[in-house]
């Protein structure tokens, strides 16, 4: 009965009328809604230099949030940027979605691959000339059911992202498509990082860095479990120093793997207060560790070593590093309750041997 109701509250809100066939040779504004998380904002930077390299003339803004603004604030592929964070949905309706609505937007793509009503409200109230986005079931339906949308596909959980990203802009023919990801104004940002990274390279023949923090407690690596990592990657290459990232208000737990570990070149990185410092951190780093965050996908702009840990969800498919050379180390589970130094050692050294560059799953001791 509640999944009926659902798709039929669904129908009626979200239909659209005076619908008209897309005739590209109209199309002047697009906006790209990407307001959530620095990781997804940095992966979407492939499709916004290949709409802007195949569509010049185009107006590309995107609607981004606080948290990841900055990481786009200095794309040369975007006219303008809106920061639109979550509101009440009434507040929502009046405000931001106003404003934007407006504007009047002759394409409109919706990067969400779940089924909210809530959410689809907002977009379907942003008032796009010609809608795109994913075929997402739910209640028995699907939001390729839905009037709102213009044109739609199914969600490929098999491969990156980005494949589903350009499919659904199948109907613009774009051309050599480039999948790379692209940061900009990082060097504003990176003195107090270089010097300390080119102190750093007088003693020592290269740098490593560690992320443990995850978006969560279930993607977090365990300071008993890095600390064990460290000191195994610390003894396998004693001439790299091994740079320990401190996520804000995690310093402390930063300074105990670092104290834990037992090697000497194994240290706490230099202090990176603004994520674009952090960048700049990982550009000068050979290689990468981090669980599934913003962390894989900057070093993955910048096609460094990395290896990954991820839990066992879709995100090993359909996020897995856009590097030339990197590894998954696989959860057996929906946590990284246990981190295996033997996997992490094996999968460096594979990296650091240049053993191929396709993707290797490890699986995590459990």
């Amino acid at each position: 009965m509640i999944k009926t109701a659902a798709r039929l509250i669904s129908y009626a809100l979200l239909g659209k009328s005076g619908k008209q066939p897309l005739d590209i040779a109209k199309v002047r504004k697009v906006l790209i809604l990407r307001n959530d998380k620095i990781g997804d904002m940095i992966v979407t930077s492939a499709l916004l230099r290949e709409l802007k390299k195949n569509y010049p003339h185009w107006q590309i803004d995107v609607a981004a949030s606080s948290a990841n603004v900055d990481v786009i604030a200095g794309n040369p592929h975007v006219n303008d940027i809106l920061i639109w964070d979550k509101q009440p949905l009434l507040r929502d309706l009046r405000t931001t979605v106003a404003d934007l609505r407006r504007r009047r937007y002759d394409v409109i793509f919706n990067p969400y691959n779940r089924f909210s009503i809530p959410l689809l409200l907002r977009i379907k109230w942003l008032g796009a000339r010609y809608l795109t986005g994913f075929a997402i079931p739910k209640y028995g339906t699907s939001t390729a059911n839905l009037g709102m949308f213009d044109h739609t596909v199914p969600c490929d959980r098999s491969r990156h992202i980005l494949h589903s990203f350009f499919a659904t802009f199948g109907q613009f023919g774009l051309r050599d498509i480039d999948m790379r990801y692209e940061l900009f104004g990082v060097d504003a940002h990176a003195a107090k990082v270089d010097a300390a990274c080119d102190t750093l390279l007088r003693t020592h023949a290269g740098l490593f860095c560690l992320n443990f923090q995850g978006s969560n407690a279930q993607r977090t690596v365990s300071v008993a479990d890095a600390q064990r990592c460290c000191a195994a990657l610390a003894a396998r290459y004693p001439r790299h120093a091994l740079l320990v990232i401190a996520a804000p208000g995690t310093e402390a737990r930063t300074a105990e793997i670092v104290q834990g570990a037992g090697h000497a070149n194994v240290m706490s990185a230099p202090p990176t207060g603004h994520i674009l410092e952090l960048a700049a951190l990982i550009r000068r780093c050979e290689l990468v560790l981090s669980p599934d965050t913003s962390v894989i996908h900057i070093a993955s702009a910048y096609d460094r070593k990395i290896v990954g840990y991820y839990i066992r969800t879709d995100n090993y498919r359909w996020f897995y590093p856009a590097s030339r050379h990197y590894r998954v180390i696989l959860a057996p589970g929906l946590t990284l309750a246990s981190v295996s130094e033997a996997d992490t050692v094996a999968a460096v050294e594979q990296l650091m041997e240049g053993a191929g560059q396709a993707q290797e799953t490890l699986q995590a001791a459990g």
